[in-house]
């Protein structure tokens, strides 16, 4: 039985693993619960890193989920899970970091294939990269065919569904200032049919940098002295994201980065499981990974008023049909290496090799 250390969670006490945990918001501790489950009957045995403290138990490996600082332990191996791209997580492009680790499983395309390297020269091969897949929990309320709501029974036109942030470093392919871009736009031309939702938009858009802070703070003084809401179509947070997308027939889809290859989250995912039709920004190669007939490619459209004549002339035929072929493509093979199943499988099968005979 080989014994593993998870490290990249606030709360201890196997809290990763909890299905009741607050911080399961939309189901998303399932990937770790599977991994927990499968590890378990292939002879891993998985708990946060307290509880084998607490124990006495020395592990055989470590499993840092994100980013986090490095505590060096009389582990075996270790290994790390990169889920974010540096523009949101720096010391995912931190060579001394990365070198603190054994394997590492990424979705990157550029690191399976080349490895990492630095200005400075410095460099990790390709072959400590492994491949791994953003996974995504199928929702509780989906049933085996993915049905939804039609076109005529949802209520809302078009939501955006995120956090109020910056990116953690200046570069042109960040995308939290395009979902601001897109928030205004409607706001401005097609506000009774633009439903905002998710955390910090009670306050102007986040901004990095010294120059940042003063722009974000000097904005905040008009809606203070006019009493008016930042965001005037801002609903609040999402109980769930399945309920706000099920109501609502499509969605600004937008990735926190674009044009970097492999780097597909479960933003795209939860539109189709909800037969919402997504308005998608993101990784250039995504119709090699969902067919294009199942989204809108926000790249096909020069701006938001042409985006918005599309999405209006849009007929309860052709919504239908965008349903129809996402239900299919989640019913495909497709869709396995995006699943929670697959994702832990492949965890599981990096740790396994890293202790042969084991």
């Amino acid at each position: 039985m080989l014994i593993g250390s998870i490290y990249g969670w606030e709360n201890g006490g196997d809290d990763i693993f909890n299905p009741h945990s607050v911080r399961n918001r939309d189901n998303c501790l399932e990937p770790m619960r599977i991994l927990r489950q499968m590890a378990q009957s292939q002879g891993i045995e998985l708990h946060t890193a307290d509880i084998n403290q607490k124990n006495g138990v020395i592990p055989d490996f470590t499993l840092y989920v994100e980013s986090i600082d490095f505590a060096a332990t009389s582990a075996q191996k270790n290994f790390l899970i990169l889920y974010e791209t540096p523009l949101t997580v720096p010391r995912n492009a931190d060579c001394a970091y990365l070198n603190q680790f054994d394997e590492i499983f990424s979705w990157d395309k550029q690191l399976l294939k080349n490895g990492f390297v630095e200005s400075s020269g410095r460099s990790i091969s390709p072959d400590r990269f492994l491949e791994i897949f953003h996974p995504n929990p199928i929702p509780v309320e989906c049933d085996e065919n993915f049905s939804s709501p039609s076109f005529s029974e949802r209520e809302d036109t078009v939501c955006l569904i995120g956090s109020n942030r910056h990116a953690n470093t200046h570069d042109e392919r960040e995308l939290y200032s395009e979902r601001v871009r897109a928030i205004r736009w409607f706001e401005k031309h097609a506000l009774a049919e633009f439903k905002l939702y998710g955390n910090g938009w009670k306050v102007p858009q986040k901004r990095l940098g010294k120059l940042g802070k003063l722009r974000y703070r000097l904005s905040k003084v008009y809606p203070w002295l006019m009493s008016k809401p930042v965001f005037p179509s801002y609903q609040g947070p999402a109980t769930t994201k399945h309920e706000v997308l099920s109501k609502t027939k499509f969605c600004i889809c937008y990735e926190n980065a674009r044009d970097i290859p492999g780097y597909v989250t479960e933003k795209i995912f939860d539109c189709l499981f909800a037969g919402c039709v997504p308005v998608y920004l993101g990784d250039l190669g995504i119709d090699q990974v969902i067919s294009s007939e199942c989204f809108i490619d926000k790249r096909q459209f020069e701006s938001y008023e042409q985006l918005w004549k599309y999405l209006s002339s849009i007929s309860e035929l052709e919504f239908n049909r965008y349903q129809d072929s996402a239900r299919q493509f989640l019913k495909s093979p497709s869709f396995t290496p995006y699943s929670c199943t697959h994702f832990a499988q492949a965890l599981i099968n990096g740790i396994k090799a890293g202790f042969p005979g084991r």
